[in-house]
């Protein structure tokens, strides 16, 4: 298996709204609706954007969008000669992006709203007291750590938080081989507070 291309921002935070729109049927009805994005190509006429996000790996592909501040996520299933086809793209080539979307695009999409997925304050509270190792084994990953506040900013599925660690010894200092999986594995959860999305176009 090849590890995961991903394309685009991988921490989607912006909230924006597309002010352009597609139509579909012949309602000529301009309200997004999800269920209406049958295929690839539907999809990337909606969320086609700066503020997307896209990746890959030899069996899917996946298009992370919003729309009216909800996160979107299309997953599509990549034949094998598609696959073959998407990886024989040099990763120079400028139109690189494009060259994917084409072969993509005539595949059925399948929609979810990541928003609907995110869990609440309430949620989030009952993880306050667990030690680090017990964030790692579950799969949260970090992205960025604060020592001076003793929080990092961590992935769990699909989104990312900010994680605040108890902590009362000397302030950790910072340095080249710092193991933060080593140094936190111990250290009980204080708060957990959600940030937005963090690489929601990884499936694993």
């Amino acid at each position: 298996m090849k590890k995961l291309f991903s394309l685009g921002l991988a921490l989607v935070v912006a909230i924006f709204v597309f002010t352009g729109c597609i139509k579909f049927g012949n309602s000529g009805a301009s309200k997004f609706d999800p269920e209406q994005l049958k295929t690839m190509k539907d999809v990337f006429a909606y969320g086609d954007s700066e503020n997307s996000s896209e990746g890959y790996t030899e069996k899917n592909y996946v298009f992370v969008f919003s729309v009216d501040g909800i996160y979107y996520r299309a997953v599509t299933e990549l034949p094998e000669d598609i696959s073959a086809e998407i990886w024989k793209i040099d990763f120079s080539d400028e139109k690189k992006d494009q060259k994917v979307k084409d072969l993509v695009s005539p595949l059925e999409a399948k929609i979810e709203n990541l928003s609907e997925q995110i869990p609440s304050q309430d949620k989030l509270n009952k993880l306050v007291g667990k030690v680090g190792q017990e964030l790692f084994n579950d799969g949260w990953t970090y992205w960025s750590y604060n020592l001076a506040e003793m929080e990092a900013g961590m992935n769990h599925g699909a989104f990312a938080y900010i994680v605040k660690f108890e902590y009362k010894g000397k302030q950790m200092q910072n340095t080249d081989d710092f193991d933060f999986y080593d140094k936190f594995k111990d250290l009980r959860v204080s708060s957990v507070k959600f940030e937005g999305l963090g690489d929601a176009t990884n499936l694993e």
